[in-house]
């Protein structure tokens, strides 16, 4: 969002002011006594991991190839 918000400034200004991630630096540092703030974090996470992950799982596939995911460590391949 930095080296977006250079060329368009409204990016910058989003960038600014959205909420961190849960486990960063940043929310550890400012939300520690905003309890709201870090529940809206934490929700904001939630869906846009949800929403997220099988497409960038799918865009890392194309690139790499695709590999079959193994259950856990050290089970055996079926």
């Amino acid at each position: 969002m930095a080296v977006m918000g250079v060329f368009v400034p409204f990016v910058a200004i989003v960038g600014a002011v959205r909420l961190a991630r849960p486990g960063s630096w940043w929310s550890k540092r400012f939300y520690r006594r905003r309890h709201r703030a870090r529940a809206r974090s934490r929700l904001r996470t939630y869906r846009h991991d949800r929403r997220w992950t099988k497409v960038r799982r799918r865009f890392q596939d194309l690139i790499g190839g695709f590999q079959e995911r193994v259950s856990g460590p050290g089970s055996a391949p079926p």
